[in-house]
């Protein structure tokens, strides 16, 4: 069995072509945190998440000296020993582990020459995207936005609002839905704007009168009484989940009703969103997983409870490393289809990334 023999993180700020709004938020870069591990017959694996001003290059590097010079076949024995021998540091250490499991096993697929969908079991071999659009919106472009993307082919549409300004979102919301031909349908997300269930309502009855298909993060995660209380009084469902790292988290969100998100990068690499999946199959919830369509687009061909994957669309600018990559999606009338390169599909080009390094570590054995 091959060994760890070579692991290389990075913390990397990526300037945007154009800056975006988000709510009152300008946002003109996006901080990563990127691996690349090398096996000891010389596969390469790659994984990268959000830094969300957290310590995440720290995190990855401590995690990262659990791996080095271990099997590659070890993947579960190590995502453990990467947390450490005692509960306290587990929760943020979940984070760092997870970007070192992604690229391991990203690794260990290219050396067995399999994509990672096929290895664990194909379902389909193309699957829906559901674009995000929501920077700096108005109603005029959210109508535009969104008949341009229902035009190529997608289906389901992710538009972020600003959660405050009800009588924005609402123009914005119904110049949305109006735009869509029947068959295409919008989510919205409030990224924990509301703190009671009454503030949420308003928007939550637009969206269930317009035919939303969801609304997404009306709370914090950890609000699982909140959210399921919520829940009980919609006739849309709530999607959650996106920052949750442990399967008790996963299993009451899974439990308080709704449309689970995982986020790989976060939940405990591979491993662990494949178990956040069979969490959400067991309550019979679907999963829609969070941005980084390449990663998540492998489980949802494996497995068919994951209804699409998000994507922030290249032409927007706003998700940046998609430039890095050295082979892009390939997306087809809305759908991702299946790569047939061994992997995940998350190799970047590492040299032209250099000049964007804010810190780098290097472990070598």
């Amino acid at each position: 069995m091959t060994k760890i023999a070579h692991i290389e993180a990075r913390s990397v700020r990526i300037p945007l072509v154009r800056p975006v709004m988000l709510g009152t938020m300008t946002i003109a870069q996006r901080d990563y945190v990127i691996v690349r591990l090398t096996l000891s017959d010389g596969s390469q694996g790659y994984a990268y998440g959000y830094d969300r001003g957290l310590p995440l290059f720290e995190l990855v590097v401590k995690a990262a000296q659990s791996y080095l010079g271990e099997s590659s076949g070890d993947r579960n024995r190590l995502r453990k020993l990467a947390l450490g021998p005692t509960p306290a540091p587990r929760a943020a250490m979940t984070r760092g582990m997870s970007l070192c499991d992604i690229a391991l096993w990203d690794a260990w697929c290219v050396s067995i020459g399999q994509p990672l969908w096929r290895v664990l079991g194909a379902v389909r071999d193309r699957v829906p995207v559901m674009p995000v659009i929501g920077y700096g919106m108005t109603p005029d472009k959210a109508a535009s936005e969104g008949a341009d993307l229902a035009a190529r082919g997608f289906r389901t549409i992710k538009c972020m609002i600003d959660g405050h300004d009800f009588a924005a979102d609402k123009a914005v919301i119904e110049a949305l839905a109006g735009a869509l031909p029947a068959d295409t349908r919008f989510g919205i997300d409030a990224h924990w704007s509301w703190s009671s269930i009454d503030q949420a309502l308003p928007w939550c009855r637009l969206a269930e009168k317009l035919q939303g298909v969801f609304v997404e993060d009306p709370f914090a995660p950890t609000q699982v009484h909140a959210i399921a209380a919520l829940s009980s009084r919609l006739d849309i469902p709530i999607a959650v989940g996106e920052d949750v790292i442990d399967l008790a988290g996963i299993r009451g969100l899974a439990e308080a009703g709704g449309i689970l998100r995982i986020d790989a990068s976060v939940s405990g690499g591979i491993t662990g969103a494949i178990e956040a999946i069979a969490v959400a199959r067991a309550f019979d919830r679907p999963v829609i997983p969070h941005v980084f369509a390449a990663l998540h687009a492998q489980f949802a061909l494996a497995f068919d409870n994951v209804r699409c994957v998000e994507m922030i669309m290249p032409e927007l600018g706003a998700d940046p490393i998609d430039q890095f990559f050295t082979a892009p999606a390939d997306i087809k009338g809305g759908d991702l289809i299946a790569p047939e390169s061994p992997g995940i599909g998350l190799a970047l080009d590492w040299e032209r990334l250099t000049p964007y390094i804010i810190r780098e570590a290097i472990l070598s054995l």
